[in-house]
């Protein structure tokens, strides 16, 4: 494969950024997967498991098995929606929220050793190309 093909440096930044991330966020007895959602629920604590399988690019049947891991860990609570029963919204326990706050430690580290002798104009430039490819793939994925 040559290290020329977008897809490909895709795939290898964010498995070396993964490994970077499980192998610490793993000796707290992690699964893969797990601290991702902790970070996302972070930031929008009481969303449906729906948003963190959309949010986290994980498939339903995934998105159930860890939650229902890290819910039997102490991590977080599901209860049913108030306007809307049907829809369970999840929620970070203080010990969760602990993890949640490590792990976006952990990540930020993993980042700043990512984007290490790139100047601030280059980490901006390189940022604002990465979201326009990112919408782009997304608006290819709808299509399919």
């Amino acid at each position: 494969m040559s290290q020329n093909n977008l897809h490909y440096l895709l795939m290898l930044g964010f498995n070396r950024s993964n490994h970077a991330i499980t192998s610490q966020t793993g000796k707290w007895e992690l699964l893969p997967g797990q601290p991702k959602i902790l970070e996302f629920l972070l930031e929008h604590n009481g969303c449906t498991q729906k948003e963190i399988g959309r949010g986290c690019a994980l498939d339903k049947s995934t998105v159930t098995s860890l939650l229902s891991r890290m819910e039997g860990k102490g991590l977080l609570t599901r209860r049913p929606a108030q306007e809307d029963r049907r829809h369970i919204q999840v929620f970070l326990t203080e010990s969760g929220a602990h993890w949640a706050k490590r792990t976006l430690d952990i990540c930020k580290q993993v980042d700043e050793n990512a984007v290490k002798g790139l100047s601030p104009e280059e980490l901006q430039g390189f940022l604002t190309t990465f979201q326009k490819i990112l919408h782009n793939l997304e608006k290819l994925e709808e299509s399919l």
